[in-house]
């Protein structure tokens, strides 16, 4: 996500406003909480937090990397400032994966150095270049030099974390498939043996749950998963009443243009960007970045996440393109497996690209149910297509439906959850 689009003019502005995101900056605030205090056993606590494009990751990632760091423009804008001094200050070092584009092994390894290198240079250390030297050795040398710096834990973000492994997972070869995959998980294995002494805590965020460890490659086998916390279940994007207070004037202003009723205009908006659940509870949300769209495009209701790029998953239905399309299984079905809290990795095997569609959006679970007997208890789930920009999405993506339908406004009069 470009936080430096119109969409979001500034990072104050769109996570933690005067009007807006009083709320939601607690809710922050209480995630940072949890990642400091986390019990740990000696080592760094590890988190991973994914969600679908258009929902602020990296702009919350950013957010929080200001907190810690006690960046006075940004503590400003949270009205209870009282709960701040739970929070320590901490040095930071973050890593953002999103430029990142390799097609071989020598310019993967070249990229994730040159990542490496100019955060050195950002952090003002002196770095000798050796085209030896692993990205492994690259990043365990940096890690080391902040620590001595400072000598406090460090605490550390990969934004985008998932696209080195995208990049990988599409590579000609399988061998190549695997030695990049190997490069990566290896330099992401210094973070699972530092001490919590030199790296307190580190996150990880993206669109993809990828397996972190294998049978060739340590990697990091120990990572919690907050995707699908109820504690931050809304934290990312807006339900239908903060939209309501959120967007008051400008809806109002579309509504007099259209000559429809608020009430009426909102649940279009919920039809055509809402139906997000991030956990059990089912609390629906609404897709930040679309709603930014719209309201800056004068309430047009066109699939604005079509204009993504979804390699991947393009990359996906090509290779699979025949059973990758029959989706039947996967939508409208009562009694499925909880695939959204899987790891994918290059192979996609069995029901990893319904997985792969959960953790990008295009199907949500809309009904939980709970079997419990004396010895176990079991979740099964109900998955159904979110809404009609991410069901348009997809038609376009898979060739169901021309690209110039990107410029062509939703129908609301269709149903979102029906599978073609």
């Amino acid at each position: 996500m470009n936080i430096n689009s119109p969409t979001y003019t500034s990072l104050q502005d769109f996570i933690i406003s005067d009007q807006i995101y009083k709320d939601k900056a607690l809710k922050l605030i209480s995630l940072i909480i949890k990642l400091e205090t986390e019990p740990s056993f000696g080592h760094t606590n590890l988190f991973l937090m994914t969600r679908p494009r258009g929902f602020g990751l990296s702009l919350v990632s950013s957010a929080i990397d200001r907190i810690i760091k006690k960046d006075h423009e940004v503590l400003h804008k949270i009205e209870n400032e009282g709960i701040l001094h739970e929070i320590p200050k901490r040095h930071t070092l973050f890593l953002d994966f999103k430029r990142f584009n390799a097609n071989n092994v020598k310019e993967f390894k070249k990229s994730l150095i040159d990542i490496l290198q100019e955060l050195f240079w950002f952090h003002h250390i002196e770095s000798q270049f050796n085209p030896y030297i692993t990205p492994k050795v690259f990043f365990s040398n940096l890690i080391d030099a902040l620590y001595k710096r400072h000598q406090e834990p460090l605490v550390i973000f990969i934004d985008n974390y998932d696209i080195p492994l995208l990049r990988a997972a599409m590579m000609k070869t399988q061998s190549e498939i695997i030695e990049c995959t190997c490069l990566y998980h290896d330099m992401l294995n210094i973070l699972e043996k530092c001490s919590n002494a030199k790296v307190k805590w580190g996150l990880l965020t993206g669109h993809t749950k990828f397996n972190l460890a294998s049978e060739l490659s340590e990697g990091l086998p120990l990572v919690l998963d907050l995707s699908s916390d109820p504690a931050f279940e809304s934290m990312f994007g807006f339900t239908k009443d903060e939209l309501k207070l959120i967007f008051e004037k400008p809806i109002e202003k579309i509504c007099q243009a259209k000559q429809i009723d608020a009430d009426t205009y909102v649940d279009s908006l919920e039809k055509c960007y809402g139906g997000f659940a991030f956990s059990d509870n089912l609390v629906k949300v609404m897709c930040p970045a679309c709603i930014s769209h719209v309201m800056n495009n004068n309430g047009l209701l066109l699939p604005y996440s079509a204009t993504g790029s979804y390699t991947f998953l393009r990359y996906a239905l090509k290779q699979k393109l025949d059973r990758a399309l029959d989706l039947e299984w996967l939508f409208n079905k009562d009694g499925q497996d909880p695939l959204y809290s899987n790891s994918i990795d290059h192979t996609l095997q069995g029901k990893q690209i319904g997985t792969l569609l959960i953790q990008l959006g295009f199907a949500v679970r809309t009904k939980v149910l709970l079997n419990q007997d004396e010895a176990y208890t079991s979740w099964r789930y109900r998955f159904e297509c979110p809404n009609l920009d991410m069901r348009k999405t997809f038609e376009i993506i898979s060739g169901k439906a021309p690209k110039s339908e990107i410029t062509s406004p939703l129908d609301v009069s269709q149903d979102p959850t029906a599978y073609s």
